[in-house]
């Protein structure tokens, strides 16, 4: 093995043993959370039906009763009804917390509570892809461990360019002669498969790191108190969506303080799907209903658009059930190769054991 070479393979070797349990951890966690809409969709089925259904949509007949039942919670409606017989959806937040009110979209009438929705299943298994369950360290080991995996990532292709044709072509198999061959071309064949792939996953994961990180490291906001909304909500989204043809409305934000604004989130009908939903914004002033700031995606320079797609393209929830299944099948491939790399390690740690230098006998004189 060329000097050049073996370095490579040290190098690859040990960031493949330090990182590989939480690298294992991020790819279980996201292969699943590719899924979270419809896995809270189905475990909270009974709580969004309506039994009434719904002829129009009613937001200012609700967000006064759920402002003044829960002061000092941030007030968000991440998603608007896409049936009559879909209950609205508020989500309060206070820190870590996390609160659901299902809500009559036409009516106002409470449906249903989830008092914890921090305690979802969804929600734990974001904690732990975003921070590890352990909070800001978390946050900063999670960022080390997407730079760790991009390592992983350019260390691989320099050790197995020459198999990438082979394996593409399928001139290249995974043998079963024996453990140690099973593993290694296991290893090499869905380290080949997975390359691009891992390296989306990679600057797209960072990028999403470095914003939770330094978001976390800026401590704490301020208290929280949501104003009351004098204007009509429902008139507010009206007169948008009519002021900018083709925009539609899908996440609101309330205001948090006395100076906030009222932000209504959404995307064009004509936008690119992987634009994601959320990512152009108009800013409303919620005592007059003015609008006081436009931010289009689509009206970005290049170079900030392709940041901001970042975030969509690393979450593979922007396009249709084929593209969810191949972003989960992409996400299981990093935690293969951390198992694969660790039973080769061990395989050969008990072929090859370690020989310790064995203590010289001093001869007694006399």
């Amino acid at each position: 093995m060329k000097k050049r070479t073996k370095r490579t393979f040290s190098l690859h070797h040990w960031c493949g043993l330090i990182a590989g349990i939480f690298i294992l951890a991020i790819s279980l966690s996201g292969a699943v959370l590719v899924f979270h809409d419809d896995i809270d969709a189905a475990i909270y089925a009974e709580e969004s039906q309506l039994s009434t259904p719904a002829h129009a949509l009613r937001i200012d007949r609700s967000f006064g009763w759920v402002r003044h039942e829960n002061p000092g919670w941030d007030i968000r409606i991440q998603a608007l009804p896409e049936a009559p017989d879909q209950a609205l959806l508020y989500e309060l937040r206070q820190g870590q917390l996390r609160k659901w009110l299902f809500v009559h979209p036409e009516t106002g009438a409470e449906v249903a509570t989830v008092p914890q929705a921090h305690n979802r299943l969804v929600y734990i298994l974001l904690n732990l892809h975003y921070n590890l369950l352990a909070g800001t360290p978390g946050k900063v080991a999670v960022l080390l461990t997407g730079l760790a995996l991009l390592l992983l990532t350019v260390t691989g292709f320099l050790l197995y360019r020459k198999s990438i044709l082979k394996v593409i072509t399928f001139r290249q198999t995974i043998s079963r002669k024996s453990r140690r061959s099973l593993f290694s071309s296991l290893h090499r064949v869905v380290g080949v498969w997975a390359l691009v792939f891992n390296l989306l996953m990679c600057v797209t994961g960072i990028s999403l790191a470095i914003t939770v990180v330094n978001a976390a490291l800026k401590g704490g906001t301020a208290a929280i108190q949501v104003p009351r909304v004098p204007i009509s909500v429902d008139k507010a989204i009206q007169e948008i969506e009519a002021s900018y043809p083709g925009f539609e409305v899908t996440y609101l934000r309330f205001p948090v303080s006395e100076e906030g604004k009222l932000q209504l989130r959404g995307r064009f009908k004509t936008d690119p799907a992987y634009y994601g939903t959320l990512y152009s914004t108009v800013q409303v002033n919620y005592k007059t209903g003015s609008v006081e700031g436009v931010d289009f995606l689509r009206e970005h320079p290049w170079h900030e658009r392709v940041l901001t797609i970042l975030h969509p393209l690393h979450f593979g929830d922007y396009a249709g059930l084929f593209v969810k299944i191949l972003y989960c099948v992409g996400g299981l491939m990093p935690g293969l190769l951390s198992i694969s790399g660790f039973v080769l390690w061990y395989i050969r740690r008990k072929q090859f054991p370690v020989k310790r230098p064995q203590a010289k006998r001093v001869r007694a004189i006399g």
